[in-house]
């Protein structure tokens, strides 16, 4: 089992510190999520929980794959993901490019968790249309497939087209970074079978997460994709989680790869959240040894 860190509530001006102090204590991964906007008032509730979003009008969110190149640059080892993006809320052309940077000036390390989003408001605001934010998110994959694999890839489809052309550098990763698809519908769990390279959970306990890996896993052989093909499975759990060997042992059993937390309920107490956790998980005994 691996385990990473959410690093959105961290206080910016600790980022690096928090950064560092999770590598050397054996934390596998920095996660960071999306969100354009954060509206006073919403349309739409959440599609979780109570139906009220998980942050405040007032939350603080930074671009991701910048806040990634960050993380990257002021560690070694540790990887970087979205967890998640919003990709249709963005142009492929340029998301692709921020991947391939991210992935390259990491050396490597890219993770891409990656949703279609649920707040309608940041698609009005951006100008995108949220009615066909799936079948887009479906097409902008193939685009990054053709972008990072083709010499003079081109595309056209019924939302994007694009002309031949070069695209360098490409990712380090190769095919392409893995891409973990967020979401529990059914939609999501089959755009994950059926082009991911895993799925990115959210707040699911670990009897859930078991049916819908169980789902995918029914999913992927209806798509064909070989049983011994890598396929992550990561979750993230809640705020102000510690390190429950009980919940992580029902994960492992579940087939869950790798948990996402964010051991404090306070942003200030974020280092020695993390220093606890590591504790109880024995990740720095592990680095120690």
């Amino acid at each position: 089992m691996h385990f990473g860190l959410n690093m959105v509530p961290v206080r910016l001006t600790e980022l690096t510190e928090v950064a560092q102090r999770a590598e050397r204590l054996g934390f596998e991964s920095l996660w960071v999520g999306e969100h354009i906007l954060t509206p006073v008032s919403l349309d739409l509730a959440y599609p979780g929980g109570d139906g009220k979003p998980p942050f405040a009008p007032d939350s603080h969110f930074t671009e991701p794959f910048a806040t990634l190149a960050h993380l990257a640059a002021v560690t070694t080892r540790v990887r970087v993901g979205t967890g998640v993006a919003i990709l249709p809320l963005h142009a492929p052309l340029s998301l692709a490019r921020s991947i391939a940077t991210v992935d390259v000036l990491s050396g490597g390390r890219l993770s891409v968790g990656l949703g279609v989003g649920w707040m309608r408001e940041e698609f009005e605001a951006v100008g995108q249309d949220f009615a066909t934010r799936g079948k887009r998110l479906d097409e902008m994959l193939a685009i990054f497939d053709a972008l990072f694999t083709q010499e003079r890839p081109s595309y056209t489809g019924r939302f994007y087209s694009l002309p031949e052309m070069g695209f360098e550098p490409k990712p380090v990763q190769r095919p392409r970074p893995p891409m973990l698809v967020g979401g529990s519908s059914e939609a999501a769990l089959r755009r994950a079978a059926r082009a991911g390279d895993g799925w990115y959970g959210g707040q699911q306990g670990p009897e859930e997460v078991a049916g819908i890996v169980r789902r995918l896993h029914e999913l992927r052989a209806e798509y064909g994709r070989p049983a011994d093909e890598p396929f992550e499975i990561t979750v993230l759990t809640g705020w102000g989680k510690g390190f429950d060997a009980e919940v992580i042992a029902g994960y492992e059993a579940a087939g869950v790869h790798r948990v996402v937390a964010t051991p404090w309920r306070r942003s200030r107490e974020a280092i020695a959240g993390i220093e606890e956790f590591a504790a109880a998980a024995g990740l720095a005994s592990a680095v120690a040894g």
